[in-house]
């Protein structure tokens, strides 16, 4: 036995070891744990950490390679670095069906059959899912694995099964909306390598669904009012947007693929660490802990958090958005012109997304921290995920040579160039002269400041002098009505009005329409007859017929599974030959 050999038998043994310890404390109940439940949370993290740990050692030495006597599980280029975003996703997530459902995503990653994966990863999905028809519909998520890549059947599941991931991250709430996104990231990259370049009608079939979910979770981003589903929005925008940058890389013509490649792995780095954070918080906030932002380091520590996800300078975003126009331009440079305009529009569609989720940003930092905060202020240790998020995803951002380094493999494609010590802090491009020095650019910012903030001091010049008057939200910009002064209105309007007996428009004509009266007048007339009330009858019954479809689906969602996989093992032999 080799080096090799010994490193990929430490490293694969102690990541199964590890999983199964994580599987078993995490869904036994406290009676059989006994004494060790009271430090269930504690000794969870330190095993997602461990299990980490050595995701990113094997990753960094490029283990690779499967057991000899048990050729189940095996690791290869993309399955330790995402082990070691799974492992962030644990960590943060607990025990339970998620936690449980976080193991089974580790092990489908680390399978080398795709009916094992299959296995593993629809089980997980059906955790997550819960009750309802998303239990019966997200397991088709993981049919693209049981069919050959180069099927006619492939590039239509594959849409499917983009829409289905994009679907589960909005409804998901908390930390675990990423664990759908790192399953659907795998199964499209692990698919689109084997198939290689598809044609251009397949391209923007996969192209239309990664822009459907984006547009979508940013609709939601933007529309809701509470702060899980904003944030799960936002999720969902950021996995659509990585499923552009994943097609473009993998199975376009396009002169800058490997551009296209390093903008998937900067994706998946900085931002991914960060989006966690704004997750635990926005579901700490939902839940009631209002002590988690009031003291001062946990308000600064969720701006840096936010800063990482928006596309600032120096960020993470902005490393993602610089690697994506910088694969627009070398795709321009060696493309027949129709094919670059078309990389032109879907590049700026991209950074068009990112600028809208930065705004979408604003409204989740405004939303959290104006929610009501509690008495005491919270312990250091409530805090503790919240500073692990904000610092890795700036080591992350601020020296991105290092993850990759750790995730070159994460896509596949050419291996990087040989890292040196300056090439920790930049993100460069194989053949090209296009380089980032994110520490660079954060020192001419900080100087920039410096500079402003000296000449304030010295000149007394302010640049946003205060304003002049200040009056309330509600009489900025909107036309008022003024009492006379011999007329005195109703007590209710006189109660609500202040400053100078003046009465908002607004609030009036909400008042009018929301009356019995206006209801009534508005509502439409019901439809009378014989034939829709036999529809009504008609359709109480047959919704009464799905619901009981439905329960049962629910309750025999394993059976589901491995028939489903049976299915598709058997159609992948037909249509194989």
């Amino acid at each position: 036995m080799g080096l090799g050999s010994i490193l990929l038998s430490s490293v694969l043994c102690g990541l199964l070891l590890v999983l199964v310890a994580l599987g078993a404390v995490a869904a036994l109940p406290d009676k059989i744990l006994r004494g060790m439940a009271f430090w269930r949370t504690e000794i969870l993290a330190v095993l997602w950490a461990i299990a980490g740990v050595t995701a990113l050692t094997g990753a960094a030495f490029r283990v690779e390679g499967e057991l000899g006597w048990f050729p189940v599980f095996g690791a290869d280029g993309p399955s330790l670095p995402m082990l070691a975003i799974l492992a962030c996703v644990g960590a943060l997530v607990g025990r339970g069906r998620a936690g449980v459902a976080c193991v089974l995503a580790c092990l489908g990653v680390l399978a080398l059959s795709p009916l094992v994966f299959g296995l593993f990863t629809g089980t997980a999905l059906v955790l997550l899912a819960g009750h309802g028809k998303r239990g019966l519909c997200l397991p088709f998520a993981v049919l693209p694995a049981c069919i050959p890549a180069d099927s006619s059947l492939s590039v239509p599941l594959l849409g499917v099964m983009v829409l289905l991931i994009g679907w589960a991250i909005a409804v998901q709430r908390g930390p675990l909306g990423v664990l759908p996104a790192c399953i659907g990231l795998f199964l499209l990259g692990r698919l689109l390598a084997e198939v290689g370049e598809l044609p251009l009608l397949s391209q923007g079939v996969l192209l239309a669904c990664g822009g459907v979910v984006a547009c979508a979770g940013l609709a939601q981003a933007m529309r809701n009012q509470q702060a899980t589903a904003l944030v799960a929005g936002m999720a969902a925008c950021w996995y659509g947007m990585l499923v552009l940058a994943l097609v473009l890389a993998l199975s376009s013509p396009l002169g800058g693929a490997d551009t296209f490649r390093t903008t998937v792995v900067l994706g998946m780095g900085a931002p991914v660490v960060a989006l966690l954070g704004m997750l635990w918080v926005a579901q700490q906030s939902d839940a009631g802990e209002g002590g988690i932002l009031q003291t001062r380091a946990a308000r600064c520590l969720l701006g840096v958090v936010l800063a990482q996800c928006s596309v600032l300078p120096p960020c993470g975003g902005f490393a993602v958005l610089w690697a994506a126009l910088a694969g627009g331009s070398y795709s321009v440079e060696a493309t027949q012109p129709v094919m670059a305009l078309l990389a032109v529009m879907l590049v700026v569609f991209f950074v068009a997304l990112g600028v809208m989720l930065s705004a979408a940003l604003v409204r989740a930092g405004l939303l959290l921290l104006s929610a009501p905060q509690g008495k005491a202020d919270a312990p250091a240790a409530m805090v503790l995920p919240l500073w692990v998020c904000a610092v890795l995803s700036s080591v992350l951002a601020f020296v991105p040579g290092t993850w990759l380094f750790v995730a070159d493999h994460l896509v596949v494609g050419p291996p990087l160039l040989p890292v040196t010590w300056q090439d920790m802090t930049t993100v460069h491009f194989a053949g090209h002269a296009a380089r980032l020095t994110p520490l660079l650019v954060l020192l001419g910012l900080a100087l920039v400041l410096l500079a402003t903030a000296l000449l304030v001091r010295v000149f007394g010049f302010m640049p946003f002098a205060p304003a002049l008057r200040q009056v309330t939200a509600w009489r900025q910009g909107a036309p008022v009505y003024e009492i006379p002064p011999d007329r005195n209105g109703p007590a209710s309007v006189v109660e609500s009005c202040s400053g100078g007996g003046l009465l908002p428009l607004w609030p009036a004509w909400r008042g009018f329409f929301t009356t019995p009266a206006a209801v009534t007048a508005l509502r439409v007339p019901g439809a009378r007859g014989i034939l829709p009330r036999r529809g009504k009858v008609f359709w109480r019954y047959a919704r009464r017929c799905l619901f009981v479809a439905i329960s049962w689906c629910e309750a025999q969602g394993m059976v589901l599974i491995l028939l489903l996989m049976g299915a598709g093992l058997l159609a992948g032999l037909f249509v194989g030959k």
